[in-house]
């Protein structure tokens, strides 16, 4: 409550006629003063029992803030220092896995109206639905918005680039200037030096995956989510280049793989149940 609405408050509520009536009666009777001053006592009581409700109400409504503001002075903050990726559940249900060298911030009262954390780095998040709370994630300048989900977003702080690659459901992903919509399959790219714009992922007639001059680093992520299968790469390492193809789904992935390494001259190495392509193999 700004200074203007306390100024402006009327208590919601004051004490009836009749409890107001026993109470100057008690004091009356408990008093030796003159029946010519009842008026003004009773003007007195009928002001006590209101500044007591103002009272009352203002104490509440303090303590209400105070109680606000120590939630959202409270952060937690998950960091992955480890090789490895780490797991988070958060009190909502949903499941964050967090990369190397990757901060996740969020609020004490995450489980309030709305569900949002701060990505620095790289995560994939599978959000448990609730239809009446929304679940953001900002990263960089990019707002991600979604009900219930399964989705990856990667932020390199360098450029100021994010990418959001949609495995499943729906997303809204929102930047300074419009607002775009994902399907599963398609990747939103934005970066200092590249407007933002968002790569989707296509079938022809002959229901084959057209690949149109995309950048490698996304014909990797939207082939692991065709073939459900996971694929490691250095982006770094992929520099420029790109692919122009058509791919059968029914063709197995790892012909796939070699076709493409062997035509960008990457390396190619399997790796438990996905692979691994770099200049390092």
């Amino acid at each position: 409550m700004g200074e203007e609405e306390w100024e402006k408050f009327q208590p919601a509520h004051a004490l009836s006629p009749d409890i107001s009536g026993k109470l100057w009666n008690g004091i009356h009777k408990n008093s030796g003063f003159s029946r010519a001053r009842y008026p003004y006592f009773r003007w007195v009581a009928v002001a006590a029992s209101v500044l007591l409700v103002v009272g009352m109400s203002w104490y509440f409504i303090v303590q209400q803030r105070k109680a606000s503001a120590a939630g959202a002075e409270t952060v937690a903050i998950a960091k992955n220092n480890t090789p490895q990726k780490m797991t988070l559940t958060l009190s909502d249900g949903s499941a964050v896995e967090l990369s190397p060298d990757s901060k996740l911030s969020y609020s004490g009262n995450f489980n309030a109206a709305k569900r949002a954390v701060i990505l620095n780095g790289d995560a994939s998040f599978n959000v448990a639905k609730d239809a009446a709370r929304l679940f953001s994630v900002y990263s960089n300048s990019v707002l991600i918005t979604v009900l219930g989900t399964r989705f990856t977003v990667r932020s390199y702080e360098a450029n100021k680039a994010t990418k959001v690659i949609l495995h499943e459901g729906r997303v809204m992903v929102k930047d300074s200037d419009s607002s775009y919509y994902l399907d599963p399959g398609d990747i939103f790219i934005s970066s200092d030096s590249l407007s933002a714009r968002v790569i989707h992922l296509v079938k022809d007639k002959d229901d084959c995956y057209v690949f149109d001059n995309y950048p490698l680093d996304v014909v990797f992520d939207q082939l692991q989510i065709i073939y459900n299968t996971k694929i490691i790469y250095n982006k770094a390492e992929l520099g420029d280049r790109t692919f122009i193809g058509k791919i059968d789904k029914k063709d197995p992935l790892n012909h796939i793989l070699q076709s493409i390494a062997l035509l960008t001259k990457f390396g190619l190495n399997k790796q438990g149940d996905g692979f691994v392509i770099g200049n390092h193999y």
